[in-house]
């Protein structure tokens, strides 16, 4: 009986754990360049400018996550436009001075379809100067949906984006058989703990 308590309340504490996170806040990532944070890629002196060039911007993205560094100074003023040929400037926006340096979102005008080959610039403000971070020459670029919602509240968007692996019987539902699977395997070896140490 020791053991079943023990095991009853760890589940119980497990299951508090799960609802705590999923019941928080998230951002809400719709999509990147898929370009990893490897080391710096550029640094800009004063007030300049970077653009990364035939860029994927997703549909539905209201801001852009970046990671910057300043050398411990407040970030400067950051600005970001999205153009694109023939459609001239999609979006635009700004962060204003004074944020601590590290992970930095900039909200931009709502982008409703996703903008193939775009120019997105990220431009400095006067004063200090500013690391951008990503791999060989490429900036990360991290697009997040507006607004925000609990991690259960895109649980349905993350089974959806999951369930696009391929070799994929389940279509949407691979998350879904996923989790019954852990389930069964958590049920399994927790009934062997039981029958092994209890008895």
């Amino acid at each position: 009986m020791r053991v079943k308590a023990v095991l009853g309340t760890g589940l119980a504490v497990l299951t508090g754990l799960v609802l705590v996170l999923l019941l928080g806040q998230a951002e809400r990532p719709s999509g990147s360049n898929y370009v990893p944070e490897y080391g710096p890629v550029t640094e800009l002196r004063g007030a300049a400018r970077h653009c990364e060039e035939e860029a994927l911007v997703p549909g539905d993205s209201g801001a852009l996550n970046l990671l910057v560094g300043t050398h411990g100074r407040p970030t400067p003023d950051l600005t970001v436009t999205v153009t694109a040929q023939g459609r001239g400037l999609v979006s635009r926006g700004r962060l204003p001075s004074g944020e601590r340096e590290g992970r930095v979102v900039i909200p931009i005008d709502p982008i409703d379809e996703t903008v193939p080959g775009a120019r997105v610039c990220i431009r400095t403000g006067p004063g200090g100067r500013t690391v951008l971070y990503g791999r060989g020459g490429n900036v990360r670029l991290a697009w997040l949906r507006p607004g925000s919602e609990s991690r259960l509240a895109m649980l349905s968007t993350v089974a959806h984006r999951f369930g696009l692996a391929k070799l994929n019987p389940f279509g949407p539902w691979l998350l879904a058989v996923v989790a019954l699977v852990m389930a069964l395997a958590w049920f399994l070896a927790l009934r062997l703990v039981v029958r092994e140490v209890g008895s």
